[in-house]
């Protein structure tokens, strides 16, 4: 197949998050299956500049211009061009270069985001109509607009016959902009209405792609349940569950080339199944580098990501006395709300020798908390498939997760009563937990010290390091999910 993938960020040329990893982990596992994959993203100042940059480092040919672009807006044309360029085998990027609206010193949070991704969406609707790929695949809201244009102001001639696909990444974040933003989109008026693009009074992006898209895959099975509730949905509830039969969850994996603890520069020894005995070796240096005692084997606890309600923080800073109360060390790396930062400043303060608080993203000091750590917290409110864990399961790492969106469907928790011998305790990839509380997160991790103390913990390290987290498998499921949405497109011909 031929695929048009559209994205507001890609690894490694601009992400703020998991979404570039993602959509670029994708995007080269149907590469490596044999479909031809052309990822468009706006051509922000810091992409251009990774990508030469990444040129020179990895042998990437040089950006080469292509189609010249004009968008007549309500009270303005906006011209521009796309940039073409080549990340590897079967994947292509394409750049969209406006420098009015893109070259900029971030992604976000401009008072004209709606002009800029309603702009990039019109214009990826429109080079669909000329590359004619067999499928659009539009990732999260920034792009969602382009599938609606397909199949309504665009809808004609081969354009039917172009499938799309809608990945909803994190329905927390919708693209909701004032009604009045409705004229710059190239939509009939019309179209704004409950059945279209309007959501509670708003124009809303992410849902001219769940409306319009043949097919809408959600980033886990149970993400794809949960936004059909009101507790997730984000008022797009009832959209999801009239398109239910059109909606899946395929769980994301990660680049096991990226991370790979077997090859880790950063670690300070290597370590895979076959060789399991450098993770106790990380443990030791992690430990005295962050100046931490040394605790009891499961009792070493990390914590990596953005300081947010979202992901937990502060159920977490709740649960650090009795964490360290029954014995544990804690390493936390992150960033993010300023209050959440501070109360867990004071609990290091506390805690001198137990508690390390370290601000800020550092990749490295990342990769060493996740080949030395016993256990990964991971509190988040919602998740609609997440990181964390997966990269803590492939450096060897038990993620205690709270029991919801994708952590459900990449942890296999066999519960407390399953014996050691039981098949289903041979499966355990981490532990889960329910309700959300500081109380459940401390009894989790003891569920890890117990491991340690019993002498297990070593097995489950093992198990955790010979564990499939690639995106192969969610490669095959999008291949077949796709395949399914091109014959329907092509019957509309």
């Amino acid at each position: 197949m031929r695929l048009l993938f559209a994205s507001a960020e890609l690894a490694p040329l601009v992400q703020t998050g998991g979404l570039g990893d993602a959509v670029a982990g994708l995007a080269f596992a149907l590469g490596e299956r044999g479909h031809a994959v052309t990822c468009c993203l706006p051509g922000y100042r810091s992409a251009r500049a990774a990508y030469d940059l990444e040129s020179t480092r990895r042998g990437w040919p040089a950006l080469e211009p292509g189609e010249e672009l004009r968008l007549d807006l309500p009270d303005r044309t906006i011209a521009g061009r796309w940039w073409r360029g080549v990340l590897g085998r079967n994947v292509a990027v394409e750049l969209l270069e406006v420098p009015a609206l893109y070259e900029r010193a971030g992604l976000y949070g401009f008072a004209d985001d709606a002009l800029r991704f309603i702009a990039f969406s019109r214009a990826v609707a429109h080079r669909a109509e000329s590359l004619r790929p067999d499928a659009l695949v539009a990732h999260d809201w920034h792009a969602g607009l382009a599938i609606g244009l397909l199949r309504t102001s665009l809808d004609r001639g081969a354009n039917r016959g172009i499938a799309g696909l809608q990945v909803v990444h994190n329905n927390a974040y919708q693209g909701r902009f004032p009604a009045s933003e409705m004229a710059l989109t190239g939509m009939p008026g019309e179209l704004f209405h409950p059945d279209g693009v309007e959501a509670w009074g708003e124009l809303c992006l992410l849902k001219a792609g769940v409306v319009w898209a043949d097919r809408v895959v959600a980033v886990s099975p149970t993400y794809a349940q949960e936004i059909q509730t009101p507790e997730f949905g984000g008022g797009l509830e009832g959209v999801y569950r009239f398109r239910a039969h059109r909606l899946s969850g395929i769980a994301n994996g990660i680049d096991v080339e990226r991370f790979d603890p077997g090859r880790d520069d950063a670690l300070p020894a290597r370590f895979d199944a076959e060789k399991p005995r450098g993770k106790a070796a990380c443990r030791r240096v992690v430990l005295a580098e962050l100046g931490l005692d040394e605790p009891p084997p499961g009792r070493f606890a990390i914590a990596i990501g953005r300081f947010a309600a979202q992901k937990g923080w502060d159920v977490l800073a709740d649960a650090v006395d009795a964490l360290v109360g029954r014995g544990a060390a804690l390493a936390l790396l992150g960033d993010g709300d300023p209050v959440l930062a501070a109360r867990l400043r004071a609990a290091e303060a506390r805690h001198p020798g137990r508690v390390a608080l370290r601000t800020g993203f550092d990749d490295a000091l990342a990769r060493r908390l996740y080949g030395g750590g016993d256990a990964v917290l991971v509190p988040s409110r919602f998740e609609p498939c997440g990181l964390v864990q997966r990269i803590a399961q492939r450096y060897g790492t038990l993620p205690v997760a709270h029991r919801v969106g994708g952590l459900v469907d990449t942890i296999h928790d066999p519960g407390r009563e399953a014996s050691r011998r039981s098949p289903a305790r041979r499966r355990m990839t981490g532990v889960l937990f329910s309700p959300l509380s500081a109380e459940t997160l401390v009894d989790a991790a003891e569920r890890v010290a117990v491991l340690g103390a019993r002498g297990e913990l070593e097995d489950v390290q093992e198990r955790l390091l010979r564990l499939d987290v690639s995106w192969r498998a969610a490669a095959a499921e999008y291949e077949a999910t796709l395949t399914r949405a091109c014959e329907e497109a092509r019957a509309r011909l």
